[in-house]
């Protein structure tokens, strides 16, 4: 536009009313409450903003107006139908990023806990025991812990805690989610899930606390954000153990002599670390997740939504240590071919209903079709468990990586020779560069974690541990994939393996 210096043209103002006044509030504005109201206001009052949005810049989400130091990785994001209304817009959304980076590096002062704990006894005596660290944080006027396992695990008194924003406790490389968290809350964004958070100790250490956040600013009595955390510390540590024997593995495979194709594992002698840890591990976390199973039984006793919650995490950690020990375990046995089979004929479609069926809870959860498509045919002579777990294994992926509103069809049908069994999802797919890689040990698709499935754990071994199994069947399984529309994963047996022994004594 000719004459357009800033904010004027030819002497006359440019700027609306309208932006001139987020402007001004933003200017004043002091707390969070203040910052998410003049977000919504920049979307809901210039007419030529498409969408605002203050939040994490990973991905795709990458631009936008900075705020805060660089390990936040936050920015103010909005879009505009034109590039005029993009630049008429600029100054105020600019002024909105300066006020949320100013109320987010405000002091946030502690408080002692007897300045925020209920006036009743009882409700006092069951937060000061509650088995989780117990923390209020209501940004600027200050945050309190209110549970003794504050001082049991990070060994500072809840009396007296130490006179720093919460954050500065948080680890540096952590303080993206925490902040994440707490504009969540204020925003009234639901949360992911649980996420680790590590937190520096009186005595100078870091503890891995998983952390839930509860946003409770609603509430009269509370207008706080919650934040209930469990030390995992050991947990995550004996998890670090496992990985990195793992590596070693994937190291002694891709040093073993002249590289196998992908996917192949090659024989290893037997290492005793593996059984060792099977035996040391596998036993006691059993023992957890089904106390863990009790504990949440009916019959057992009411338990309240706090209650109910620490279950979760303890159920889903240890859950997820059994699934890296087994896999490490089934990885072992068959690098060193002694994977037994145990052979038997097997009614196809019974098998597959048994898979499906084990997921459809979790399909539904997710909000995606689950569809089962199997034709009846010949028997087919296999080890059920083992071709179970190979399908399990995919049907897990596809739910994994497709997103809410997407479908997943199982479909098999017999072959003259044999079954061909397909999951085809309309998931995230995997980079056409990437997939001559797939079926290598410990790999993962670059866009899993960019993408909002990235939450979604494991070591990378469910399809190389799939292929062996089928391979040692006499049978062969392919990937067709597209990045961004879907993934077919086809497993093909024949009726009668090739083979007597799946792998050694």
């Amino acid at each position: 536009m000719r004459g357009y210096t800033g904010d004027r043209v030819a002497g006359v103002e440019l700027t609306p009313p309208a932006v001139r006044a987020l402007v001004a509030r933003a200017e004043r504005a002091n707390s969070l409450v203040e910052v998410q109201r003049l977000v919504n206001d920049l979307r809901a009052l210039l007419p030529g903003v498409r969408d605002a949005v203050l939040e994490p810049t990973t991905g795709a989400h990458a631009a936008g107006i900075p705020v805060g130091p660089a390990r936040w990785r936050l920015a103010l994001r909005f879009r505009a139908t034109d590039d005029f209304a993009y630049a008429e817009a600029l100054p105020a959304a600019e002024k909105i990023a300066e006020a949320a980076d100013r109320c987010l590096r405000q002091a946030c002062p502690a408080l002692p806990a007897d300045r925020a704990m209920p006036v009743d006894p009882l409700g006092r005596s069951l937060l000061a025991a509650d088995r989780a660290i117990v923390v209020l944080v209501d940004a600027p006027a200050g945050w309190v812990a209110l549970s003794d396992e504050f001082t049991q695990v990070l060994g500072y008194d809840r009396q007296c805690p130490p006179p720093i924003s919460p954050l500065e406790l948080v680890h540096p490389d952590d303080q993206a989610v925490a902040v994440a968290s707490i504009l969540d809350a204020y925003a009234g964004r639901p949360t992911d899930g649980p996420f680790d958070l590590r937190v520096r100790t009186a005595s100078g250490e870091w503890r891995t606390l998983e952390v839930t956040v509860r946003p409770l600013l609603d509430d009269p009595q509370v207008g706080a954000v919650a934040y209930l955390g469990v030390d995992v510390t050991a947990q995550r540590a004996t998890e670090r153990v496992l990985r990195d024997e793992l590596a070693r593995l994937r190291a002694s495979t891709s040093n073993s002599g002249p590289a196998p194709a992908a996917g192949r594992l090659t024989a290893a002698p037997e290492n005793s670390f593996v059984p060792t840890v099977a035996h040391e591990l596998r036993g006691p976390l059993s023992a957890v997740v089904a106390f863990a199973h009790l504990l949440g039984d009916p019959g057992s006793g009411n338990l309240t939504e706090e209650q109910r919650t620490y279950l979760d995490v303890i159920d889903r950690n240890a859950n997820r240590l059994l699934r890296l020990i087994e896999e490490l375990l089934t990885l072992s046995r068959l690098q060193a071919g002694t994977l037994p089979l145990t052979m038997a004929a097997v009614r196809v479609p019974e098998m597959l209903e048994a898979v499906v069926s084990e997921r459809r809870l979790a399909a539904e959860a997710a909000e995606i079709h689950l569809t089962l498509d199997a034709v009846d045919g010949p028997e087919l002579t296999c080890d059920e468990a083992r071709v179970h777990q190979v399908l399990g294994n995919v049907l897990a992926n596809a739910l994994a990586f497709t997103p809410s509103g997407g479908r997943i069809d199982v479909v098999a049908r017999p072959l003259p020779d044999g079954w061909r069994m397909a999951v085809s999802d309309t998931g995230i797919g995997i980079p056409a560069e990437e997939q001559p890689k797939l079926f290598s040990p410990f790999f993962r698709a670059s866009n899993v974690g960019a993408a909002a499935w990235a939450g979604t754990s494991g070591a990378g071994l469910g399809l190389v541990i799939s292929q062996a199994i089928v391979e040692l069947h006499g049978g062969v399984i392919d990937v067709v994939s597209t990045e961004g529309v879907g993934t077919t994963v086809t497993v093909s047996l024949p009726a009668r393996p090739r083979i007597k022994d799946g792998g050694g004594g």
